[in-house]
């Protein structure tokens, strides 16, 4: 059985989220989407709950989406944020993009929704795994580090206790028995 999408949305006009709703239910997407209307729950959800995806109108009474990615980028910014509005402008929906935002969708434009989704959440599982080779890769970087230094190391103490062995040979009146290159 596969987990319901968990769904922030953040919109302060009923009609419009149930719309939003109806799409994503009618294209298929199974989820449990949750309602905030203003900054205070928006923040309280984000740091209370776990959610898959975001979707935020651009503008609420004293808030809009930039306020919201900010809030979005600082406590979760691996979240994929998809600005979800009735009008947005070019100019407005490519800053909310260099920002952050993986995605706008016109309100009248809503058939658009589930495949911004979809590719959102692909983009957020190839970071992840992107992620988390690299972490795997520092790890192992740095054994390899450790194993380089150890194994030098003690290449170079032989290297400087040979160097000994011979001075000490010569003090005594004796040969060098080691040849050192290098």
């Amino acid at each position: 059985m596969e987990a319901k999408l968990q769904i922030l949305s953040l919109e302060d006009n009923i009609q419009d989220f149930e719309l939003i709703c109806e799409n994503l239910k009618s294209s298929g997407i199974s989820m449990i989407i949750t309602r905030v209307d203003n900054k205070r729950d928006f923040l309280y959800s984000l740091q209370n709950n776990k959610y898959n995806v975001i979707l935020a109108d651009f503008n609420l009474p004293g808030f809009d989406a930039f306020g919201a990615l900010e809030i979005c980028n600082e406590i979760s910014p691996d979240l994929p944020f998809i600005c979800v509005s009735g009008s947005i402008g070019e100019e407005t929906a490519i800053e909310l993009i260099k920002l952050g935002a993986v995605d706008y969708v016109l309100k009248d434009r809503l058939v658009r929704l589930p495949v911004a989704i979809k590719r959102a959440l692909d983009e957020a599982k190839e970071k992840e795994i992107r992620r988390l080779a690299e972490e795997s890769l520092k790890v192992k970087m740095k054994e390899l580090q450790r194993f380089h230094d150890l194994t030098v190391g003690r290449e170079l103490a032989m290297i400087e206790l040979k160097k000994e062995v011979n001075e000490l040979l010569l003090k005594s009146g004796q040969q060098e028995k080691y040849k050192i290159v290098g």
